[in-house]
């Protein structure tokens, strides 16, 4: 339970902070859109097995999915397919990636969720298939082998991107994508980041990125373009990822690789270091970001003997992802909801806040300075707009104990009377002066802030 404390102090002069708040915005993505997406990523469960190859059908799947329509109120909309849906070591007759028909005919599945209001997600790796070299590219005359030198580890090539045919295979694909229904892409394994991966990739390979951007804009169909995994953001890398993609990877994966629990709280912790410092950069980078951040798949659905995380645990994940602007993707087992998870993911409070971070992220707050260091117990706020509306978020990262966490308006950058609403605890109190709460190893709390009437 948290232990809420919010002195109401009338107007009093609230002191500066030692870092001034700069506030960020996300502001309209590459594919023209202004929130993050929302949905379900077949990886979380695929990861160790636990949806296994002879499950990863599109008979089997489909009846996931329809989950989102049910169960999930149609609040997430993304059906996600990753790895393991196309064919693995060649195209088509002209080299584009293909369908696996024995798992998924992905004209009919995506016609199939769209009748559903839902949407329909692909994952894909860069290069050609090494298979391929002796296919023509479509519509023109150009050999595969042409636009393509060494194998970069992943059954394909690593593609010469000074070639003018390269663009045009790339093109191909996305066509076919958009004629198939395809909503979101979903493209894994780029670099700069982490290269840490076994494989043999490029080490700069964002004119991938910047040629899937323009294939997809080509289409006329609006396409999603997620990229992954630890995108470098150094600002000549942050300022391409912005301009291309919809999103981009702040860390490596959060699974465990285990058959089950699906993660663990040290792995939420890496994850939101890596988002600290993916805002740190933003901030220090851009008024306006122009991409989501990609957090990985979330788990917030399954009880802990799936999930791996308490429920407090997984409270503080479904707050810090819809803190962050990211990317509310869950990775559980939709066939096995929780009753607490399918509650949070389906509180109307919690939506509502999401609404407000899609445009505002939120940066670490430190209490008692203002910094934007990682500190054991940490404020966070988005925001806030200009009609001083804010989120705050207080959280205490330990594994065991308990903690008071407070920071000061002037900790958080504001200043004036607001009256705070606990968006979990369902509580409202009116304060000029600070944001207190008594909380357990692993939980947050989140605080939607408005200013005070008089």
């Amino acid at each position: 339970m948290f232990l809420l404390s919010i002195a109401s102090l009338g107007l009093v002069a609230v002191a500066a902070a030692t870092t001034p708040l700069k506030v960020v915005k996300i502001g309209t993505t590459p594919d023209g859109t202004t929130a993050p997406i929302r949905g379900w990523n077949s990886w979380g469960t695929q990861a160790g097995k636990y949806l296994g190859d002879d499950d990863y059908n599109e008979g089997h799947v489909t009846g996931i999915c329809d989950r989102l329509a049910s169960d999930l109120r149609g609040n997430y909309k993304l059906c996600g397919l990753d790895s393991g849906w196309s064919v693995g070591d060649h195209g088509d007759d002209y080299g584009r990636i293909n369908y696996d028909s024995n798992k998924f005919v992905i004209p009919r599945f995506a016609s199939y969720l769209h009748g559903k209001k839902l949407l329909m997600g692909i994952y894909i790796v860069p290069g050609a298939f090494l298979n391929d070299f002796n296919k023509t590219i479509e519509g023109t005359s150009t050999k595969i082998s042409e636009i393509c030198g060494g194998s970069n580890g992943l059954a394909r090539c690593q593609l010469k991107y000074d070639h003018p045919d390269t663009q045009k295979w790339i093109d191909s694909n996305a066509r076919q994508f958009a004629s198939w229904g395809v909503d979101y892409i979903k493209l894994d394994f780029i670099t700069p980041g982490s290269n840490d991966n076994g494989v043999n990739l490029p080490s700069d390979e964002s004119p991938e990125v910047q040629m899937w951007h323009k294939a997809i804009k080509k289409t006329g169909r609006k396409m999603t373009l997620a990229i992954s995994w630890k995108l470098d953001r150094s600002k000549p890398y942050f300022d391409i990822w912005r301009a291309n993609a919809d999103s981009m990877r702040v860390d490596q994966d959060i699974q465990s690789y285990s058959h089950t629990p699906f993660t663990d709280w040290s792995r939420v912790l890496r994850t939101l270091t890596n988002y600290l410092e993916w805002i740190n950069a933003a901030v220090a980078h851009y008024d306006t970001v122009r991409t989501h951040p990609n957090l990985d798949t979330m788990y917030v659905l399954n009880a802990g003997d799936l999930s791996g995380l308490s429920l407090d645990q997984r409270r503080s994940v479904f707050i810090h992802w819809i803190g962050s602007s990211a990317e509310l993707n869950l990775g559980d087992d939709l066939e096995r909801p929780d009753p607490q998870g399918l509650a949070l993911l389906n509180d109307r409070d919690a939506l509502a806040a999401a609404a407000f971070t899609a445009n505002y992220p939120m940066q670490p707050r430190n209490p008692g300075s203002g910094g934007n260091a990682w500190l054991a117990q940490n404020a966070w706020i988005a925001g806030p707009s200009p009609a001083g509306e804010f989120i705050a978020v207080l959280a205490n990262y330990d594994d065991a104990g308990t903690k008071t966490v407070s920071a000061s308006f002037g900790d958080l950058g504001v200043s004036g009377r607001y009256t705070c609403f606990d968006v979990f605890g369902k509580k409202s109190s009116t304060t000029s002066s600070r944001l207190s709460a008594s909380l357990n190893g692993g939980q947050s709390v989140m605080y939607r802030c408005t200013r005070a009437k008089h």
